[in-house]
């Protein structure tokens, strides 16, 4: 994008991000192939690119080997400069993505926490989490550039301000409690992330308003619209579950209740796979739960596409269908339904993205390029 008049160091800083954006959204290219997507002059791409390159922003690569006369210069992003780290402290688990700074996965680590476990024991499975994640991908703690953080329960400015799943978690300055070093810390409610992973990775990339249901020890909700997050006054929306009268709130503990002797949800959809009468007809008053409260946000909202995410994603063959159909009968002409392509590392992989965001935010003034990491 070709940008005239104005303050020159502000145009510079606009075609900067210009050069920056196409290499870090699409990979090595060299100088010509950079200004015919930016509209910039050869020679201001140039000197662009040799500031950063100084900087250690981007990096120049070698040759490639073959062909007749010199090889063009061919540069790509400095993916591996820093790193990331998307943390999903969950009713059952605590998951760490680390990555670099394209987004490129480098290391997963999980937990398991008891449902139970108070807030000082969450947290601590949290730090020592994280320290894995870094010792085992072979990553300095100094070179993490940002931490994104994902948590049931309505967040404002990194605090939670509203939890019923975890114990003592109201109340909780988390962006604080999380701090480790001087990376910054960003707090985002779970089902926003999840909303968030399935925009940028998932199974609403190619739309930009939709609803992703996360359906897993607990049913929430996130909204995007316009291709942006829909967080509301309070950092709430989406939160639906907190009606009762939706029965999403215990939706899961009634799906095992219904069902005695199966100790956790993959067993009472095993059972149903296999025939068994009572699971079945459990996992049809779930779905049914499941449709009248996406039901009442998709009458609010009208999204191209709502996508079932969170643990029972992989339980998909047994809700969609039947989620289909009772929104049909609820709210026709009905959305498109979609199974997450990212399943319970959704939270996580959201978490990744606000962390990049926070990493990159002075190379990006008009946003990170919303596209995947280049492949390599």
């Amino acid at each position: 994008m070709v940008r005239r008049g104005g303050d020159p160091s502000r145009l510079r800083r606009l075609n900067s991000a210009d050069v920056l954006a196409v290499l870090y959204a699409q990979g090595p290219r060299t100088l010509t192939e950079i200004s015919a997507v930016t509209g910039l002059s050869r020679p201001t791409v140039e000197d662009v690119v040799e500031g950063f390159v100084r900087d250690r922003i981007v990096r120049e690569l070698p040759p490639e080997p073959g062909g007749a006369g010199r090889p063009a210069r061919r540069f790509r992003f400095g993916a591996d400069e820093g790193f990331v780290a998307g943390v999903d402290i969950g009713v059952h688990k605590v998951l760490v993505i680390l990555a670099d700074l394209e987004g490129e996965v480098r290391h997963v680590c999980r937990s398991v926490v008891e449902p139970e476990s108070g807030r000082a024991e969450r947290l601590e499975a949290a730090r020592t989490a994280l320290a894995r994640a870094l010792d085992e991908g072979g990553v300095a703690p100094d070179r993490l550039r940002a931490i994104g953080l994902g948590t049931p329960g309505v967040v404002r400015d990194g605090a939670v301000t509203l939890c019923t799943v975890l114990p003592d978690w109201t109340g909780l300055d988390l962006g604080h409690a999380l701090t480790t070093g001087a990376a910054p810390v960003v707090v985002e409610n779970d089902a926003n992330l999840a909303t968030i992973a399935e925009h940028w990775r998932g199974a609403a990339r190619d739309v930009r308003d939709a609803v992703c249901v996360l359906a897993g020890n607990r049913v929430a909700a996130g909204v995007l619209i316009g291709g942006r997050l829909h967080r509301g006054h309070r950092g709430g929306a989406g939160e639906v579950g907190r009606l009762r009268a939706l029965r999403w709130e215990d939706a899961p503990d009634r799906l095992l209740a219904a069902c005695p002797g199966n100790r956790d949800l993959a067993a009472v959809f095993a059972a149903a796979r296999s025939g068994d009468a009572r699971a079945t007809a459990a996992v049809g008053e779930f779905t049914a739960d499941l449709a009248t409260g996406t039901a009442a946000l998709l009458l609010a909202v009208d999204p191209a596409v709502v996508v079932v995410g969170g643990g029972l994603s992989r339980a998909g063959d047994l809700i969609v269908d039947g989620l289909r159909e009772r929104l049909a009968a609820l709210c026709p002409p009905p959305p498109e339904v979609r199974v997450s392509a990212l399943g319970d590392e959704a939270v996580a992989t959201g978490a990744v993205r606000i962390a990049l965001e926070r990493a990159t935010a002075g190379l990006f003034p008009e946003g990170l390029p919303i596209g995947s990491a280049p492949t390599r």
